[in-house]
């Protein structure tokens, strides 16, 4: 996932955590860097930086024990940082520390470059070009700057002509996803030319673009069966058909993909070497377990000819003496040519005579060795001795065996651990459909829908809100949709834990405003067809019909573990009444001045018999800051 400007601009704010701190230590992989940095009153941060990647990370890597040589250039230079900034809307990263500077070029190849003023002093690639030239010892000169569309009040004076697309990535360095973004946002095909848009399109794109270059920070992590397939600092409509988590920040939302995609990928590397370890010793097994059975039928056979031996020893016997006295009186040859004319019942046992090794072969039960020039007593107990020879290698083959299967038995043990450890509970259930949306039980147990944003507002109207439904909206611009599932059904106490969620859910929350005003109406009474001439933003609806207001409705939030399935508990907030009702405990929580990543580890805590997962907690919490009551 490679960073865009846009993506570089939103996390030079969480980046400036790490201005006034010291940089402790610095690890290279590769061509990745992580830069340890102690900040008084935070602690230790730790900032990833890649090619294409810049972010603050909670995860430790494994580092090389002895450092490259830029590594310890970074290590010797960097102190203090005095300011983390981005140059203007270009994908380059500046750490200044002193006298030093430490370019991050994120384009490209990707490069890094240690200044001692403007002259450099280390690189981690030597580079040149027609118009620069990167090499220690030369002063550092920047590649020409990107338009910075922050500085423009109508982009479409940077935008002229070809597919909008295309110009909005290129021109206004959004790259495609986010050109691909603003356009969804705003109804415009995307391969629209510059050319054929109407000044209200070109209005609307203004808009967005706007909104684009400031933004709600919302982050995501989109996933696909469990694999992370891109972070946003805010919602995507692209991937409004994955599985979504609500993160604290834009760099934990990148922190998680790679994190993940790491984890994923050593997982199935591990899998890998596993069955390509179980597959040879299972082989081996195999191997084994054939030739214990072709030694035991071996003995078996020897020993058998062995005891054919003395149960046709008369007439071995004669046999033998007569093919002896042929032999030495008129030579192999011409006893063979006596035996293919012979027609008696001893021709007919010899099945073959070997000169080479002097022996014939006799049909007695079946094929049987009997040596000449030695006396028959010789020869079967040279097939007992073969017998007992195969006896004891089988012995020794059961060993090997043995040893084999204890291999495999670790080896089995071994990848159970490793299941384990790798193990995401997360993952054990199937979410069920509302889950995608903020929600809770009413104390009458009807189900409360909350939208979290434009997205959300709009698929939750548009897909499940039925006629039995009552919707639910603060009376003002930017609240959240709130959908009762069979609503027209539900009590007054209901409908008043239904408007609490509309206030509460909202930016009243963030501004600390205690009460509001709340609509409900049917479902048929909202729309999305607006008045001629008037328009309307993505999850905004028009009310057709009378209202039926309820004012001077406050802000109220608890939390606690909710059974969804057996065993297995979830995070639900929503009024007092309603937790209180269906969580065995709760706590109440207030507007107030805490990130919601710290109130929510004290809930993980407080529920810790509960299993409660840390991103379902920050998602089912209010928007914006709180206090923990009681």
């Amino acid at each position: 996932m490679e960073l865009t400007s846009l993506d570089l601009s939103i996390l030079i704010d969480e980046f400036k955590v790490i201005e006034e701190g010291h940089v402790q230590k610095v690890y290279q992989r590769g061509q990745e860097f992580t830069l340890e940095v102690y900040v008084a009153g935070e602690g230790k941060k730790r900032l990833i930086l890649g090619p294409d990647r810049a972010f603050l990370s909670k995860y430790k890597r494994d580092n090389p024990t002895r450092p490259p040589g830029f590594c310890m250039e970074l290590r010797k230079h960097l102190g203090k940082i005095d300011s983390v900034e981005q140059r203007g809307f270009d994908r380059i990263l500046e750490i200044k520390s002193g006298e030093h500077t430490l370019i991050c070029e994120l384009f490209g190849k990707g490069n890094f470059i240690l200044l001692d003023g403007e002259r450099i002093i280390g690189a981690l690639r030597q580079e040149e070009w027609a118009d620069r030239t990167i090499r220690t010892g030369e002063d550092y000169v920047y590649p020409e700057p990107t338009t910075d569309p922050r500085d423009t009040e109508d982009y479409f004076q940077l935008i002229d002509e070809g597919e909008i697309v295309r110009e909005i990535a290129s021109k206004l360095s959004f790259g495609g996803t986010y050109a691909e973004e603003t356009l969804a946002r705003a109804n415009i095909e995307k391969d629209r030319e510059v050319e054929s848009l109407t000044d209200r399109e070109r209005q609307e794109i203004q808009g967005q673009i706007e909104k684009m270059l400031n933004p709600e920070i919302s982050p995501k992590l989109y996933l696909e069966d469990g694999m992370p397939v891109r972070s946003a600092p805010f919602t995507l409509e692209k991937y409004a058909d994955h599985s979504e988590r609500d993160m604290e920040d834009f760099s934990t939302a990148i922190d998680e993909y790679y994190y993940i995609r790491k984890k994923t990928e050593e997982k199935r590397k591990r899998r890998e070497a596993y069955e390509d370890k179980l597959g040879a010793l299972q082989r081996k097994k195999e191997q084994q377990e054939h030739k214990i059975e072709g030694l035991k039928t071996s003995a078996e056979e020897k020993r058998s000819k062995a005891e054919k031996i003395y149960e046709n020893y008369r007439t071995l016997s004669q046999l033998k003496e007569k093919l002896e006295a042929s032999i030495e009186a008129e030579g192999w040859d011409s006893t063979r040519e006596k035996l293919d004319e012979a027609d008696t019942e001893a021709s007919k046992l010899v099945q073959g005579l070997n000169e080479q090794e002097e022996f014939f072969s006799a049909d007695v039960d079946g094929g049987l060795k009997v040596y000449l020039f030695q006396n028959l007593e010789a020869t079967a107990s040279q097939y007992y001795d073969k017998a007992k020879e195969s006896e004891s290698k089988i012995e020794s083959a059961r060993k090997a065996l043995s040893e084999t299967e204890e291999e495999l038995q670790a080896l089995e043990e071994e990848t159970v651990e490793v299941e384990e450890v790798m193990e995401d509970k997360s993952e054990k259930r199937s979410k069920k459909w509302f889950e995608k949306y903020r929600w809770f039980r009413s104390s009458e147990d009807f189900l409360v829908l909350i939208g979290r944003d434009a997205q959300t507002n709009d698929m939750l109207v548009k897909k499940h809100m039925e006629s039995n439904d009552l919707y639910f909206h603060a009376d003002f611009d930017g609240a959240p949709s709130v959908v009762v599932k069979d609503g027209q059904e539900a009590g007054e106490k209901t409908r008043k834990e239904a408007a609490k969620a509309a206030v509460t859910f909202s930016k009243t929350w963030k501004a600390g405003i205690g009460a509001d005003t709340v609509y409900h109406v049917e479902p048929e009474q909202v729309t999305q067809n607006p008045e001629s001439g008037e328009y309307l933003e993505k999850g905004a609806f028009v009310i057709r019909g009378d209202r039926n207001y309820m004012r001077n409705i406050s802000v109220e939030a608890w939390i606690g573990p909710y059974s969804i399935e057996e065993d297995v508990h979830v995070p639900m907030a929503g009024p007092e009444d309603a937790v209180k009702e269906h969580c065995s405990d709760a706590v109440e929580l207030r507007p107030g001045h805490t990130k919601k990543s710290d109130i929510a580890k004290k809930i993980q805590k407080r529920f810790n018999d509960y299993d409660l997962d840390l991103d379902y907690i920050i998602r089912a919490m209010p928007p914006g800051k709180s206090s923990l009551e009681n």
